[in-house]
This record gives structure tokens, C-alpha cells and sequence, in this order.
């Protein structure tokens, strides 16, 4: 097949079968793992239960984690331009990746590029600048990443005897700073892609383990620490019983390597005489690989075996100039994978990469890959993707309790509004899958609240 002759129907033929066990599963897994039971019981300032207390309830923030890298950030030449990215980027996500490249980071031994009024290097924001930006808008920070192949500094020694304490210093200078502020880590980023980079010589035969033998140390318990792994790693080399990957991941888990989470890249580019390709037709002839929605259920059950969770940690889906159509396809493309993807038991963040066009590495920007176009205006993929996380994948609720108050939805941060004998009172309450719980809320009289009309109820867990 020509690429003139490559259609989106083709390429989206494995989905739009509608395979019935498929479906199920997407339909089953969500409401399994991604919904759960809360009960909301209300009592007075004695502790006595109330009943017939009003309450709305709606989803305010998934805990499931919808995010993208922040590499733009304060790195538009407007700020116009910069509030719009923003404006887009809080619009859809909880989460964002920030940036750690070790040559941009630290571009001179021990000149670190961690605070606020650090020189700027384009796509590549101060750490501090993106925790800001977190905080503002309540992102759940990602670093990316420690330890990788690419993108390291040209004063590094070439004997891997020396590097070792650099990469050692290099964690423990950021576990120290940063270790209890970011809750998400890749320490060692594309791995199993060494080999293809001969040239690079510098890292130690063991530089995975070590590496996280390092963070382990140098990181708190309340940092999960990534397994990063590129694309055709993630996807291609399965071997229904085994990957690459996979072996990788439980020989670490086997020495005694804190890993704590998998991070399976899903990028749709591809390589054809040692560059990157901007033909379709590449894409067509993988297409039974990465577009078969069986295929992929397989290979995430595989990794599963590992018996840590998941995330898709970095998702790039092309607008291919040769394809008709391609942002409609771009937009199908998107809800297909997002679906299937959060319905996995084991999947708990999926990433999308280059937020907009015009700002991605290299020639990946030639594929249009972006949410955004260049101008920051909204492609379809943006909008579906914003239809799912804050339309269709949304609770409410609604009544009057009786003894106590059950309801139903996603995980997440709700924001309750509760009303009682004659107050009205807000607050905020966290159901979580890793620790569903019953809230019990205490009212105050109206006598007793008058005096303080904006407190919030208190909120008590029981388990």
C-alpha cells in the first residue's frame, strides 16, 4: 500500500471492529478500577448523627493522573501567549513532567539550574518554575529525568569508574532539594535503547541498578520511583509470554531495586534511514503492532506481571501531512487508546508529551504531534481529550441522607456542598482507590456557625 492510499479507516480498523470482549473489558474495566463506594455519614458538634442533610457532590480532580510535559512553561515569547498555554494545559490535566536533563540542568559542574532566576534555555524551565506553576494551579509534579543515554553533560569524564559518583551526587542533590516536593520519578529513562548509542561509553555496565540503588537512598518513601522505557520496547518487542522490559524490570525487582512504577512511552513516529520518518506509510505497516487493541490489552497484562502499576508516560500521536483528515484521526486516535488505557487495573497516569505544536525536539515537530496548534489554538484531539477528563468521566450526586449517605464514583477529589437546618457549608473529600473510606462530617449548630459562617465542616476519616 502507497502512502497516498493509507486511510484512517485503515489504520483505525483493529478499533472500529468493535471487537465485543474488547468493549466489554474497556466498559468493565473502568467501572471496576476506576470508580468506588463512598458513604458520607453527617454529625453535630456532640457527635450525634443528623439525617436529612442536603448534599451535592461533584468531581472536582481525578486522582487517576491526566498529564503532560511542562516544558513550555514561561517559555513563549508573549504573555499573552504564555497565560493561553497555561489556560490549556490546567484545562485538561492534573500533572505535569518537569524537566531534569542533566546538560541543561547542570551545564557546568555544580552549577545548577534549579531556581527561579536561572538563566533560560528554551523548553526547559527551572524546576522551581514548574513547581510554582504546580502549585498555583494543583498539578501533581513529575520529574523527568535522572539517569538516561541522551542529553548529559559534555564535562563528564569518560570512564565509567568516574561517572558513577557524579550520577550519585547528581541524585542526592536532587533527592535532597526536591525528593519530598515532586511525587513521581523516572530515574532511568530509555534503557533498553542504549545499545544503538555506541558512541556513549561513559555509563557503567550496571548504571541501571545502580541508579536506582542510588535513588532509593537518596529519595523519601513518599517518591515513586519509574522504569522509563521507549516505545518499541514498550509495545514491539513482545513475545506473548515475555519482554525485554519485562525481564528487566523483575531482575530489579529480584535484587532488592526500589522500582516502584513502569512507564511504557507510546510515541508513533518512526525511523527509516537513520532519521526520523515523516511517512504514514510507517505507521500503516505497524499498524497491527500499535493499533491493535488486543495486541495492547496483551502486552499491559504482560508488564502487569511485574506487580507494580503502570503509566503510559509519554504519548505522541501524529498529524501526518500525507494523511486526510489527520486531526480528526489524531482526535479518534486519542479517545481509542485513552479508553483502553484507563480501564487497565494497572494503569494509574497516562502522559501526553508536546502539548503544542511548534515546541517539540527535534524533527518530532515536523509530525504535528500537539494537542495545540503552533498558535495555541484547540485542535479536535484537545477537545475530545477534554470531553472525556471533564465531561464524560465526571460524578455527581445529589439527596437528603437518611442515617448515612452512599454514592458511587470516580476516584478523586469532590467538592460537597451541605445543607442544614438553614446553613450552607462546603468542603472537600478525597475518594481514593487506594484507600476507600467513609467520611463523617460534623455540622455545627447554626448558632454555633453564625460566628464563623466561613468555616468549612470538619471532615473525619474512619477506615
Amino acid at each position: 500500500m502507497s502512502s497516498s492510499a493509507v486511510s484512517s479507516d485503515f489504520l483505525l480498523e483493529h478499533f472500529n471492529r468493535r471487537d465485543s470482549a474488547v468493549e466489554q473489558r474497556i466498559a468493565e474495566g473502568i467501572e471496576k478500577n476506576r470508580k468506588g463506594t463512598g458513604q458520607l455519614r453527617f454529625v453535630d458538634g456532640e457527635g450525634r448523627s443528623l439525617s436529612g442533610v442536603k448534599v451535592c457532590g461533584r468531581l472536582k480532580r481525578h486522582e487517576f493522573l491526566f498529564g503532560a510535559n511542562a516544558f513550555m512553561i514561561d517559555g513563549y515569547d508573549s504573555a499573552e501567549k504564555n497565560a493561553r498555554f497555561e489556560e490549556a494545559f490546567t484545562g485538561v490535566f492534573n500533572s505535569a513532567v518537569v524537566p531534569f536533563f542533566w546538560a541543561d540542568l547542570e551545564p557546568q559542574p555544580g552549577e545548577y539550574r534549579f531556581d527561579r532566576n536561572s538563566p533560560k534555555v528554551y523548553r526547559r524551565p527551572p524546576p522551581d518554575v514548574v513547581l510554582d506553576f504546580c502549585r498555583k494551579h494543583h498539578l501533581t509534579p513529575k520529574g523527568h529525568c535522572l539517569v538516561w543515554h541522551q542529553i548529559f553533560p559534555k564535562w563528564l569524564p569518560e570512564k565509567p569508574a568516574d561517572v558513577a559518583p557524579l550520577i550519585r551526587k547528581r541524585l542526592q542533590v536532587i533527592g535532597e532539594r526536591y525528593g519530598k516536593l515532586i511525587p513521581y520519578w523516572d530515574v532511568v529513562n530509555e534503557a533498553m535503547e542504549k545499545y544503538m548509542f555506541t558512541e556513549v561509553k561513559m555509563l557503567p555496565s550496571d548504571y541501571v541498578y545502580q541508579a536506582f540503588q542510588a535513588a532509593g537512598q537518596y529519595f523519601p518513601p513518599s517518591a515513586h520511583l519509574s522504569l522509563n522505557e521507549a516505545t518499541a520496547y514498550s509495545w514491539r518487542e513482545f513475545f506473548d509470554e515475555t519482554t525485554g522490559l519485562d525481564l528487566l524490570a523483575k531482575n530489579l525487582i529480584l535484587r532488592k531495586a526500589r522500582l516502584d512504577i513502569l512507564g511504557l512511552q507510546y510515541h508513533l513516529f518512526f525511523y527509516e534511514n537513520g532519521g526520523l520518518s515523516t511517512r504514514v506509510q510507517m505507521m500503516a505497516d505497524a499498524r497491527d503492532i500499535y493499533l491493535d487493541p488486543k495486541r495492547l490489552f496483551k502486552v499491559l497484562d504482560q508488564h502487569a506481571s511485574c506487580g507494580v502499576p503502570m503509566h503510559i508516560s509519554e504519548v505522541t500521536l501524529p498529524c501526518y501531512k500525507e494523511l486526510a483528515n489527520s486531526e480528526a484521526f489524531q482526535a479518534d486516535l486519542m479517545r481509542e487508546l485513552y479508553r483502553l488505557w484507563f480501564s487497565h487495573a494497572s494503569v494509574e497516569a497516562i502522559y501526553w508529551w508536546n502539548m503544542a505544536d511548534g515546541a517539540a525536539y527535534g524533527k518530532e515537530g515536523e509530525l504535528c504531534g500537539g494537542l495545540l496548534n503552533a498558535d495555541l489554538s484547540e485542535k479536535p484531539a484537545y477537545k475530545a481529550l477534554r470531553q472525556l477528563v471533564r465531561e464524560e468521566w465526571v460524578s455527581s450526586f445529589e439527596g437528603r441522607s437518611g442515617e448515612t449517605f452512599d454514592f458511587r464514583g470516580y476516584y478523586g477529589t469532590y467538592e460537597l456542598t451541605i445543607e442544614h437546618a438553614g446553613g450552607k457549608k462546603t468542603c472537600e473529600i478525597l475518594l481514593s482507590k487506594h484507600n476507600e473510606t467513609d467520611f463523617v462530617i460534623t455540622l455545627e449548630s447554626q448558632a454555633k456557625s453564625a460566628a464563623s459562617s466561613r468555616r468549612t465542616p470538619s471532615v473525619a476519616l474512619t477506615r
